[in-house]
This record gives C-alpha cells, sequence and structure tokens, in this order.
C-alpha cells in the first residue's frame, strides 16, 4: 500500500508538468503606424490611424508551436478622404500571417503575406542573447520573469513563464525557460500581450508548418518589400510608406 501511494505521489507531478508544456495563448498585437505623408497632404493626419490591432493565437506543445491570426468576425476598417484634387483610401486589414518553430531540430517556416502575395521563408530558431532583471509580475495567473535584449536594431523586453517550460513565444521569439506572455519592442512601438492562457491538450495536426506561398530566403522577401515600398512612395508624391514587418 505504501508503494502505491509512492508510486502515485511520483505519477501526480509528472502529469502536471505533462499538462504545462501544451496548450494554446492568445495574444493581443498592437502596433504603431508612424505615417508620413507629404506636405500638401498633412491635413488627412489627423484621419490616418495610429496603431493596428491583430488577434493572434500561439499552439505549442513541448515540440513545436504555430504562431498565427485568429480568424476576423468583423470587416476590416476602411478610411478615405480627399481635398484639392487629391484623394486617399486605406483598408486596414489582416495579413494572414503564419510563423512555425520546430523546437527539435529548430527549423522555423514563416508564411508572410504581402500585397496579396503569400511568401515561405525558412530558417532556424533565432538566439538571442537574453538578460535576466530579476524584476518579476503576475500575467493571467502566472508569476512572470522579465528578460531583455539590445542589438543594433532593437530593444526588447519579454515577461516569462517559467510555470509553463517550454521555450517559445509570439512571432518566433523564444529561447527562454518558459514561454512569453507578453513582449514590447523598442519603447512600446510594438506591445504583444496575452489575453488568454489555456493548458489544455491541442491536435498534433495543428501543429504543421505552412505550405503555402512561393519559397524565397530572408534576403529576397526583404528586398521585394524594399521594391514595392519604393514604388508606393514614388506614387504617393514622396510621401513616407512604411510596411509592417515581423521584428525578429
Amino acid at each position: 500500500m505504501k508503494k502505491l501511494i509512492l508510486f502515485t505521489l511520483i505519477l501526480i507531478p509528472l502529469f502536471l508538468m505533462a499538462q504545462e508544456t501544451e496548450g494554446q495563448v492568445t495574444y493581443e498585437e498592437k502596433i504603431k503606424l508612424n505615417i508620413e505623408l507629404p506636405p500638401e497632404m498633412a491635413e488627412f493626419a489627423d484621419k490616418l490611424p495610429k496603431e493596428r490591432k491583430s488577434d493572434m493565437a500561439l499552439s505549442f506543445n513541448a515540440e513545436a508551436s504555430l504562431y498565427k491570426n485568429v480568424e476576423q468576425t468583423e470587416e476590416p476598417e476602411e478610411m478615405s478622404g480627399g481635398h484639392g484634387g487629391m484623394t486617399f483610401k486605406m483598408r486596414m486589414d489582416q495579413p494572414d500571417n503564419e510563423f512555425f518553430q520546430d523546437l527539435s531540430s529548430g527549423a522555423t517556416t514563416e508564411m508572410r503575406e504581402f500585397m496579396g502575395k503569400r511568401f515561405l521563408i525558412k530558417g532556424e530558431v533565432k538566439k538571442y542573447n537574453w538578460k535576466l532583471t530579476g524584476e518579476q509580475k503576475e500575467i493571467h495567473g502566472y508569476l512572470c520573469q522579465k528578460a531583455t535584449f539590445t542589438d543594433s536594431t532593437r530593444t526588447v523586453e519579454a515577461w516569462f513563464a517559467p510555470q509553463i517550460p517550454v521555450p517559445t513565444g509570439p512571432d518566433g521569439f523564444g529561447g527562454l525557460p518558459g514561454l512569453i506572455l507578453e513582449l514590447r519592442i523598442d519603447n512600446d512601438d510594438t506591445v504583444i500581450t496575452a489575453q488568454s492562457v489555456s493548458l489544455e491538450s491541442i491536435p498534433k495536426s495543428t501543429l504543421k508548418a505552412p505550405k503555402k506561398g512561393q519559397e524565397v530566403t530572408q534576403e529576397e522577401f526583404d528586398a521585394i518589400v524594399e521594391e514595392k515600398t519604393k514604388e508606393m512612395e514614388s506614387e504617393n508624391g514622396g510621401g513616407n510608406v512604411r510596411f509592417i514587418q515581423r521584428r525578429n
């Protein structure tokens, strides 16, 4: 009888740990839109959106994770205006993006929608020089720790939950001893915060790398975006057009 009780006590924490390595987190992703207009269109500046919000979901287990859009139930916001023969029209569509990480092999596959076309970018799980600050706060009942890193292009602040020991997070970030529940990039230019956390089992079939799209390297994709940006700036009379790209 004592052996049976001891065996049960050993199994309980193992069972709980297994439950904490798979599930789904929904996030709200907010990105500031720094849209610059040519001087002759300055009067429209107050009508332009200041940020874009997206609902995202991260499905994960100990071997893989998939970060993708939550299906929209409302029509995208549309704005338009005109004066003195000049007009503008803007539609806040949410691009169909996915980021898959194979945590076992270290391979990644990203699907990016750009100008109505899908691209597939394959790579490797990035390693970040995270520094633990010792700061803590609670997010949805999980005691999270703060980690930061800075490189030549950005500063990133992450809050991760050691109680969920999966080294992944939203938008391809990860490499910490716990799931990332909050990200703040470049003085809150981008903020990704968990809205709900579910640690229920998920079908393994949901954790698959995207396959739709033209396969390109990251360098080729960046070149396509740069070329289209220049074309749009030229068409808009020299105004600054900023396409939102993945941060990491």
